[in-house]
Formats: structure tokens, sequence, C-alpha cells
């Protein structure tokens, strides 16, 4: 699709639709068209349209950019329901994803317990699909299915484990265990944004994703994590000394494969335990 077609078939959305957008998913920036038929970059950030400070938990954009699809969603904003189709298209050659949102009154849809009920439902069952039940943290399934088709959008990523956690496991039990991932996860959820995530991985293995974070703070920032980690008491269990080792990688630029970057600066740090190694590229 040219631009001149894109022009006029977002037109013709608009009569239906109450929203229809552009949107750069990686960058989480939208374009909508000047009246002369150019793309204009709006100055904030997509998800502002739905008065939040940060990306979509459930960004069904970043799921369909992925698979090169559709996918559609409610979504909830004072005390308001609103459908929110994704459509993936090129224009020009470059990849966006089309969003068309109308506002839902069908109290059909939500049924004998109205809209409040129909709204916490949906709510509760997204943060059961991301969320690690045991730490709080995102799981595996939201890098998968938010954040891997974004890694040209990040510059700044992490990967810790905990430091002879086996040995936590073999010597005080696995409750303890447990209690000890929590302590973690919830000692370094305190010490980051609301617009960098943290994820669990598997086992004890964590990935933090940091949001436009200064070069010159980078290291720092995943000092001070270590550090406070280390000074972290596991409730119940106040003989466990906790410690991670950590590998970051930031660019200048946007990482492709920041995992693997990562996981390289990981392997370095493990070699002497409890310490940070960091690349920049």
């Amino acid at each position: 699709m040219n631009k001149q077609e894109a022009f006029i078939f977002v037109n013709g959305l608009k009569k239906v639709f109450d929203i229809v957008r552009l949107v750069n998913v990686a960058e989480a920036v939208q374009y909508e068209f000047s009246e002369e038929g150019e793309l204009i970059a709006k100055p904030y950030q997509c998800y502002a349209v739905w008065n939040k400070d940060r990306r979509c938990e459930n960004c069904i954009s970043a799921k369909a950019f992925a698979r090169k699809s559709r996918m559609s969603k409610f979504e909830f904003v004072d005390g308001e329901v609103y459908h929110v189709i994704s459509l993936y298209i090129e224009l020009d050659g470059q990849p966006y994803m089309l969003e068309m949102v109308s506002k839902t009154d069908d109290e059909t849809l939500f049924g004998a317990y109205g809209k409040d009920d129909f709204s916490k439902t949906i709510t509760s069952y997204t943060k059961k699909l991301y969320t690690d039940p045991l730490t709080g943290a995102y799981n595996r399934a939201y890098y998968e299915e938010q954040l891997s088709a974004l890694n040209g959008g990040i510059t700044a990523a992490a990967i810790f484990d905990c430091d002879y956690f086996k040995t936590i496991n073999d010597n005080f039990g696995h409750d303890a265990g447990d209690m000890a991932l929590k302590t973690v996860a919830e000692t370094v959820s305190g010490l980051i944004r609301s617009s960098d995530a943290l994820i669990r991985f598997g086992g004890d293995e964590f990935i933090v994703v940091f949001s436009h974070i200064p070069a010159d703070a980078f290291e720092a920032k995943l000092e001070h994590i270590r550090e406070k980690v280390s000074q972290a008491i596991v409730e119940g269990y106040p003989d466990i000394c906790l410690s991670i080792s950590v590998g970051g990688v930031y660019s200048e630029s946007h990482i492709k494969d920041f995992l693997k970057e990562a996981d390289e600066m990981l392997y370095k740090a493990k070699k002497r335990r409890n310490c940070v190694c960091v690349e920049y590229i």
C-alpha cells in the first residue's frame, strides 16, 4: 500500500471508528495523516490515548506486529469500554500497525454483571496472563508476546540470576528458595521505573528492560540494584545471604539481539559472582 492509498483508506475508516491511527510499536509512536496526506508523528506516546504513562500490558499491536496479522481486545478508560482492532500493514515498504478503536455500549456484551465487573474480569485475565504468580514480575509469555518483536526499540537491558541458588534450596528447602526469589524480585521492582520492565525469564533468571536510561547512569543503576539485593533480608530466613550476578548491554542505537549480548556479559559476571559486567555497543 502506498501513502495515497493509505490516506484514502484511513479517511474511510474514520467514518466507522472513533479513533484510527498508524502506530510504530517499537517506538510507541503514533502517526496521523494531515489534510494534505502527509504522515505526522504525534508529540506523545501511543499509550497516552488510554491515559497511561507506559506501554499497555496487553499490547495487541505488539503481538499482531510479530505475527504480521490482525488482533483485537477490549480496553478500559474512565469507566468506558473500547474495542480495539490492530492490523499489520506496510506503507511504502515500512511496517506499521493500523489501530481502529470504537466505544462499546452494547449492554448485551456486558451481560448481567454490568460494565464494571466485565472490566474487572478482563483486567484480571490480562494480569494472570502476563504475571509470574510467585514473584509478581512479568513472566516469559510477556517477553515473548509483548517485547520480543520490539527488540529494535530497546536500548538497554540486563540479565541477572541468583548466585548459589541451588545451595539455598539444598540447605534451606524450596520454600526458602521461593522466598529468596520473591525478595529479589520485590527489591529490584522497587528500584526501577514504571516505564521499565522486570521479567522472570525462568528459574532464578530475570531480565530488566530499561526505557531511555542515560548511558552514564546505566551501569550505576545496575550496581545499585546488585548492592541493594545483597543487603535484602529474606523474610523468615535471616541466615540466607543473597547476591546476584548481572550482565548488561547498552547501545546508542537499538539492540537487535540484547539477550545474546547480555547473556555473554552475565557469563563473565558469574565467573566472579556478585558483580556487574556491562557492554556498550
